[in-house]
Formats: C-alpha cells, sequence, structure tokens
C-alpha cells in the first residue's frame, strides 16, 4: 500500500507551494505508480492510450515545476502504465480535493449558520439584566457577564454557553435536559434555581443551588458531548443549599458542606408590600429581607415615595421595578449596591 499523503500536501503540491522536501515526497509517491496499473485495468489498450494523450501536457503544465525543480523527464515508451496510472492519480487527486474544499466551505456555511441562529448577551452595564429564554426559563446576568444560546432550543437537549455569573431559573423537561457550558466546568440541570460563576479570568469556578438539584463536571471533551442526564464518575450532585467548587491549580472538583449563603439570598422570591413608603424606609426592608447592603449615593432619594406590592419578587426585580417607578438607577460595586 503507498504511503498515505494529506490532501492538504496534495493542493500545496499542485498550486507550488510545497517545500523542498514536500516536493520530493510527492514526486516518489507519484513515481511509485510505475508498478501499479489499478487505477486504469478496467481500461483496454486504446482507451489507455486516449487518455495518455489527453492529459500528458496538461500533467507537464500543471506539476512538473515546484520550487523552479523540474520532475525528472519520463519516456512514453516504455512507461505506459506509470503515466495511465498517474494521470488517474492525479484525475483521483483532484476529484479529492474537490471533495475537501466543498465539505471546507459546507462546514465554513454551517458556521456561519449556526452563528446566525444564536443569540449572544453581553452585559457590560453595571446592573444585572435579565433575559428569557425560548424555553421559558429565565437567566439574570452580572455585570462582565455573557451567555450565548440558539434562538430554537434542539429537541434533544437544551445546551446555553456562560461566561461570568448568571443565576438561572429554568423551565422543568426530564425529556430535554438543560445544559450550561462554561469556561471549565459543566452544569446540567435536575431541578430549577441555581447560580453558576465562572470565567477566563478567574482560577476558580462554583456553582450554588437554591431550589432543585444540579449536577457539575469538569469540563472535558467527554463531558462537552454528553448530553444526557446523567451521573458519571467524578461528577457532583448538588441539592439546595450545597455548592461545588472548581480550583484550576489542582484540576479539582469538591462540594462544600457549609458555604456562606447570604450573597444567593438576594435570589429568594419574598413578598413585600409598601404603601406610600419613603425610599429611606424602604432600604432597611430590603436589607434585612435579602441578606444584601444596598445605601443611597443621592440623599434626595430618599423622599421618594413607594406604593408598590412585590409579592414573588427577588431583589434584582425589586431594583428593576424601582429604575421603572421612579427612574432610580444602581450599581453593583463588589458586596454593596448604590442607588442614585
Amino acid at each position: 500500500m503507498k504511503e498515505h499523503l494529506s490532501i492538504e500536501l496534495l493542493e500545496r503540491y499542485i498550486n507550488g507551494e510545497c517545500t523542498d522536501d514536500e516536493a520530493t515526497l510527492v514526486k516518489q509517491w507519484y513515481q511509485s505508480f510505475e508498478q501499479d496499473a489499478d487505477y486504469t485495468s478496467a481500461l483496454n489498450a486504446s482507451q489507455q492510450k486516449a487518455l495518455e494523450e489527453k492529459i500528458y501536457n496538461s500533467i507537464l503544465k500543471n506539476i512538473d515545476v515546484v520550487n523552479n525543480q523540474e520532475i525528472p523527464a519520463i519516456h512514453k515508451g516504455n512507461t505506459t502504465w506509470l503515466w495511465v496510472g498517474a494521470v488517474a492519480a492525479m484525475l483521483l487527486i483532484a476529484l479529492m480535493i474537490g471533495l475537501y474544499r466543498q465539505a471546507n466551505r459546507r462546514h465554513k456555511e454551517e458556521i456561519a449558520g449556526d452563528q446566525q441562529n444564536m443569540v449572544a448577551i453581553t452585559n457590560n452595564s453595571h446592573r444585572i439584566y435579565k433575559s428569557k429564554l425560548p424555553d421559558g426559563s429565565t437567566v439574570w446576568l452580572n455585570p462582565n457577564s455573557q451567555l450565548k444560546y440558539p434562538k430554537v432550543f434542539a429537541a434533544s437537549s437544551r445546551v446555553v454557553l456562560m461566561s461570568g455569573e448568571c443565576f438561572f431559573e429554568v423551565t422543568k423537561n426530564p425529556d430535554c435536559p438543560f445544559i450550561i457550558n462554561s469556561h471549565s466546568i459543566i452544569t446540567k440541570v435536575w431541578g430549577t434555581s441555581f447560580r453558576v460563576r465562572d470565567n477566563e479570568q478567574s482560577n476558580e469556578a462554583d456553582v450554588a443551588v437554591v431550589t432543585g438539584k444540579v449536577s457539575v463536571s469538569i469540563k472535558t471533551k467527554q463531558s462537552i458531548s454528553n448530553t444526557r442526564l446523567n451521573i458519571e464518575n467524578g461528577d457532583v450532585m448538588l441539592y439546595p443549599h450545597q455548592k461545588a467548587v472548581y480550583s484550576a491549580h489542582d484540576h479539582t472538583l469538591k462540594p462544600i458542606v457549609k458555604s456562606d449563603e447570604s450573597p444567593l439570598k438576594i435570589w429568594n422570591h419574598e413578598d413585600l408590600l409598601f404603601d406610600n413608603k419613603l425610599v429611606r424606609d424602604i432600604i432597611p426592608a430590603l436589607n434585612a429581607r435579602y441578606k444584601t447592603h444596598i445605601v443611597v449615593a443621592n440623599e434626595k432619594l430618599n423622599h421618594y415615595m413607594l406604593n408598590a406590592d412585590f409579592t414573588g419578587f427577588n431583589l434584582p426585580d425589586v431594583l428593576e421595578a424601582l429604575n421603572k417607578s421612579l427612574s432610580i438607577d444602581y450599581e453593583i460595586k463588589n458586596n454593596t449596591i448604590e442607588l442614585k
């Protein structure tokens, strides 16, 4: 069996872009057809002659010069099989290259099509951004976070890509698993609400569950391709009030039995009713209920009055309501929320 040559090498050879060593390799492969008649065993003598005469000059024109070096002259008299075999081989190469280019073009078109069918969200603001997914799930993106998802989810799985910090409330559908592909970890959703933090700038990633359950695994080629809702060796299953932390330093994923749950309180759905209350009276109530730290950067905001029913609201929804009703903006600075 002849030595295998890549399509890329043969294409560079035909285009005259080979190095000297590559050209020598192709010439040796080309000349090896002297003892091989397999390509033309179905042709009779007259057909072989016609084929040889038809492409003889074409071969000399297209492949006899590579890096200014000529292929040694081949005498037609005693090497008919060499020429016929080589001609057929070059025709096969041309066909293979054509198919390769066609597949390449199709692959690029598929990628372009995939990009057109994807929704990409980047939160460059200082606020939390809320997004509704095609299946009815909701995602809140913290500042400097990114999310990508298809306009229409596949029938077999719902796969999204994220970077940064996002909180998910996922619509249940056991027949169509919800899977989050982030920088270091893969999170599979078995329940409803949880937070994922994972980005390229950090040496750690974590998942914390508020309700329901999720499984977390270290990102590998195998975990990316596995879209089934099952538990693999090394996966960590998490339930409410549990957390798993991935460390890039030692490439480990560990469950945390006891962790500070205060930062997750902002995602609790609380029932709050304010009947003509001043903002200065509302803020302490929000801080107490959501275990957070809200401050007023503009004193005049304290005198704004609010009449609102925040039944079933988490804190980001409350802040969004304040923005729409009283035009109060906010900015997240570390663990502090500034109203302004």
